[in-house]
């Protein structure tokens, strides 16, 4: 099968690229590409190049495909697999393979699986090892924001206050306040999201942003949210 790619060959050195994908073991998935967001650190590994930890040395000679936000719909399925995926299944993945015990990264590693390209193939230690993850939701895009909004949780839970007996607590305090900076972008969003909705609830959430369309936008996405105190400045 045929895909098209953009492919990483070093520092600021994008192709987009037909190639032939190797034929499909028993123990892969392929898969179609619906959508795939754009991270900030692929900008990053663009600049970077084979500098980038998460990038092969060889990628000059072998290169990556780039991409690791995305959503797609199974269109083959390995002899192995029949009775677990099936075609039309939506899927999204974590990116980062820490089962390999490295920094092997989807988007950043590997010749044949990334989220700019028409199709790519899913290896068999990815399902084994439970990275491929089926999604019931209308719309790839919401699949593709997955891995950012789990940025985003994981920003919160790295968190940490004292307690009134010097306790070190991770997470965001209860009652407390948090402040968002230059926080009305996509991930800004999600952040607002998170601060109204969790688990743990602030009484203020405070949001700065430097561009008053996306300041406007994130008030009415507020007010949407039904926040319990929101200030946005």
């Amino acid at each position: 099968m045929k895909t098209r790619a953009v492919r990483l060959y070093g520092k600021n050195d994008l192709r987009l690229e037909e190639f032939e994908l190797a034929p499909l073991k028993k123990d892969e998935i392929r898969i179609k590409v619906i959508s795939d967001s754009v991270c900030m650190s692929t900008y990053k590994t663009a600049m970077q190049g084979a500098a980038h930890m998460r990038v092969p040395d060889n990628v000059a000679e072998n290169p990556v495909i780039i991409g690791h936000e995305f959503c797609a719909e199974i269109v083959e399925v390995g002899e192995k697999w029949k009775e677990a995926y099936f075609v039309g299944e939506k899927v999204v993945m974590p990116p980062v393979l820490e089962y390999l015990g490295g920094v092997d990264t989807v988007g950043y590693s590997f010749q044949e699986i990334g989220g700019v390209s028409t199709y790519s193939t899913v290896y068999g230690h990815i399902i084994e090892n439970g990275y491929l993850m089926k999604i019931q939701s209308d719309a790839f895009f919401s699949g593709s924001l997955i891995e950012p909004a789990s940025c985003v949780l994981r920003g919160y839970k790295a968190n940490f206050h004292l307690d009134e007996n010097q306790n070190h607590v991770m997470g965001i305090k209860a009652d407390g306040s948090v402040v968002i900076l230059a926080g009305c972008g996509p991930m800004g969003l999600v952040a607002i999201d998170c601060a109204l909705h969790g688990d743990i609830k602030p009484s203020r959430v405070v949001v700065t942003d430097l561009d008053e369309a996306r300041l406007q936008r994130a008030k009415v996405f507020s007010r949407l949210k039904k926040p319990k105190t929101t200030a946005l400045n």
